[in-house]
């Protein structure tokens, strides 16, 4: 009788029942209500620039502005809640202990957990502080803003910490022979990929206008953003085609936001009676955050997929195949670069109604240069993309 009591509190408690497999489903779910958190930031976020670019900041607590917090507060709150369930498990069972991080001697979680939740305090911080910073120095709409840019550090901080919990599942899973959550969380990864370079893409929104010595910025860093990305996806995802399935993904996401944000601006706009700002015509009919999620960039995923397929096929050594997929990355984002900016300036220059032909051959050596130049900077991504990757794959929980 004593025994039967014994064994049921055990029950009750969570020694008995919980097992690895409990763990791949609590990561799992994690992973997937923070892909669900980060398209309502994303959404929130996309449409407060473009609500800045065409309408102007107004005030702290706006619609897009609560996404943003919401999504904050929630990614925050999820990364809590399963650091708690999973310390809870750990302390009964040690063989769960075995296959979580340790934090301070008292948490036991997935690194990617605490990474979430240390992304969380760093963009709550921010908010506030960019409210203070408007009220010192007055309104501003440039995303490179000192707290624009700490809310961003923190996005990309939890996109990542995300992957690594999806990844650090899929490694169990493999453990446990459960290939369809394997499959499941290889998807999730891909996705918050996705979701990781349609943020770091529209960060770099402001240097498309950006010239040193008359180079452009954006080529230079759009092959920084896609290298770093595809590189961690096609080496943590071993799918045919993990490259093009991360931009396909982005691209229903481009298509998902330029959905989203011009009727919310329309409606906010009658709900406010706002005005739009003078010059603001050529951005009224452009979605701001997608101006570098462009469908060029299917060249480069299938470029660097293309890669990984000969490398497995000729049975390549590791290194040549990172340097064969680095410098796909580098040269095919390049191209993609070059025909963004030559798309964008046709379509100034048709918006101001100029000729499409004025001073293009005073320009096109810079142009060529910013190209040139750009490939170093893949190859960058792609190093940096290696180092996070090679973690996740280190760790492996």
């Amino acid at each position: 009788m004593a025994e039967s009591i014994h064994i049921h509190s055990q029950s009750l408690m969570g020694q008995r029942a919980k097992t690895p497999v409990h763990l791949v489903a609590l990561r799992m779910i994690t992973g997937y209500a923070l892909l669900i958190v980060s398209l309502v930031g994303l959404l929130g976020g996309d449409w407060d620039i473009q609500w800045h670019a065409v309408v102007g900041r107004d005030r702290t607590f706006t619609p897009p502005h609560d996404m943003i917090l919401i999504s904050i507060a929630l990614n925050g709150l999820v990364a809590l809640a399963s650091i708690l369930v999973e310390t809870w498990w750990a302390q009964h069972n040690r063989e769960l202990q075995e296959n979580s991080t340790d934090f301070l001697g008292i948490f036991h979680s997935s690194l990617g957990t605490y990474l979430v939740g240390f992304a969380a305090v760093c963009s709550a911080v921010a908010f506030p502080l960019d409210t203070y910073w408007h009220a010192l120095y007055g309104i501003d709409v440039s995303i490179w803003a000192p707290f624009h840019t700490m809310l961003y550090v923190g996005g990309f901080i939890a996109l990542i910490g995300l992957i690594y919990v999806l990844i650090s599942a899929v490694h169990l899973a493999q453990k446990l022979n459960r290939n369809w959550l394997v499959y499941l969380g290889y998807a999730g990864a891909i996705l918050a990929s996705a979701f990781l370079l349609s943020r770091l893409a529209t960060y770099i929104i402001p240097s498309i206008s950006v010239n040193i010595a008359g180079i452009s910025l954006f080529p230079i860093l759009l092959c920084v953003c896609v290298a770093f990305t595809c590189t961690i996806a096609v080496r943590l995802v071993p799918w045919p085609g993990t490259a093009t399935l991360v931009i396909i993904a982005l691209l229903l996401a481009y298509t998902l936001v330029s959905v989203f944000v011009p009727p919310m601006i329309i409606a906010l706009m009658q709900a406010e009676h706002q005005v739009y700002l003078p010059g603001s015509t050529f951005l009224r009919s452009t979605v701001v955050p997608l101006l570098a999620q462009t469908p060029w960039l299917l060249l480069s995923g299938l470029s660097i997929d293309g890669i990984v397929f000969l490398s497995k096929r000729g049975r390549w050594w590791a290194a040549a195949r990172n340097w064969g997929v680095a410098i796909a990355a580098a040269v095919s984002t390049a191209i993609v670069a070059g025909l963004k900016l030559l798309e964008l300036a046709s379509a100034a220059a048709a918006s101001a109604g100029s000729s499409s032909g004025s001073g293009g051959h005073q320009s096109i050596l810079p142009f060529l240069l910013a190209l040139i130049i750009a490939i170093p900077g893949g190859l960058l991504g792609s190093w940096l993309g290696s180092i996070v990757s090679g973690s996740v794959e280190t760790l492996r929980r």
